[in-house]
C-alpha cells in the first residue's frame, strides 16, 4: 500500500509553488504589460512580519543584559513597537497596492 501523503502535496506547498511561477512569470516578462508589484506584495508582508517578530524578541530580550528594570522597560514596549510597526507595514503596502491598481485602471481607460 502507498502512503497517501507522498501521493499528493500539501495545499499550501501547491499554492506558494503557483504563487511563486506566476511571480517569476511576470519578473521575467519584458513586455512589462503586467505589474509584478501586486503579486509580490503578500510576499513583502510576509517577510516583514518574520523581520518584526525577530526585531521585537531581540529587543525584548536584549535588555535584560543591561539590567532589570531596563529589561522590564523593553519587554513592555517590544509588543507596543510590534503593533505598530505591523500597522505602519500594512498601511504602506496598502498604499502601495492602490497606487498600482489606480494604474492598472488608467492604463485599461
Amino acid at each position: 500500500m502507498s502512503d497517501p501523503t507522498l501521493e499528493k502535496p500539501a495545499a499550501g506547498a501547491t499554492s506558494l509553488w503557483s504563487e511563486v511561477r506566476a511571480v517569476m512569470d511576470l519578473v521575467l516578462d519584458f513586455s512589462f504589460q503586467k505589474f509584478v508589484t501586486p503579486h509580490l506584495i503578500r510576499i513583502l508582508y510576509a517577510l516583514s512580519l518574520i523581520a518584526a517578530v525577530f526585531a521585537a524578541l531581540g529587543w525584548m530580550f536584549s535588555g535584560f543584559r543591561v539590567g532589570l528594570f531596563y529589561g522590564l522597560f523593553t519587554l513592555v514596549t517590544g509588543p507596543v513597537a510590534f503593533v505598530i510597526y505591523v500597522l505602519t507595514a500594512r498601511v504602506i503596502m496598502e498604499v502601495i497596492l492602490a497606487i498600482f491598481q489606480i494604474a492598472e485602471k488608467v492604463r485599461k481607460d
